[in-house]
């Protein structure tokens, strides 16, 4: 998932506060990976998406080559080997399949960011919620607010 989707009438955050009244509507906000997630906790990832565009697009720009270079060295006055062209012919198809792969690796890192991102904030919800049953049960004694550092992020 390369984006996170945004519900249409979401109402973005500006310094971390909500613009409207209604910050407490869970369907106005964000999901990532299926976990309705904070504007805060969204990182954007369009410069490594571009870097795979830009990746993929320099191995179809190496098959482009490799067309050219086996017309020329075909209808060319100068004869060349057949071996020689199928060797370059195959060297370039290897490089352009190894810039392709190098652009879905970089995909494959956003998706796995978004999935590991999910994975974080679900995780640290859950924490909260066993402290907050901890200390509502009194098996955990409450921390006061000078041992809360955590939380000051």
């Amino acid at each position: 998932m390369a984006e996170p989707k945004r519900p249409s009438g979401s109402n973005p955050v500006v310094g971390g506060v909500r613009r409207d009244s209604d910050s407490a509507s869970l369907s106005q906000r964000p999901t990532l990976a299926g976990i309705t997630v904070r504007e805060d906790d969204i990182e954007r990832v369009k410069g490594i998406r571009a870097i795979a565009y830009l990746f993929r697009g320099m191995a179809v720009l190496l098959l482009v080559l490799m067309v050219l270079q086996v017309i020329s060295g075909v209808t060319g006055t100068v004869p060349a080997s057949p071996g020689v062209l199928f060797a370059e012919a195959v060297r370039l198809v290897i490089f352009a399949g190894l810039l392709w792969g190098v652009g879905d690796l970089a995909v494959l890192g956003v998706k796995s960011h978004h999935d590991i991102r999910a994975s974080r904030i679900l995780l640290a919800r859950m924490a909260h919620m066993m402290r907050e049953t901890g200390e509502a049960s009194g098996a955990v004694k409450p921390a006061s607010e000078s041992s809360r550092a955590d939380r000051a992020t």
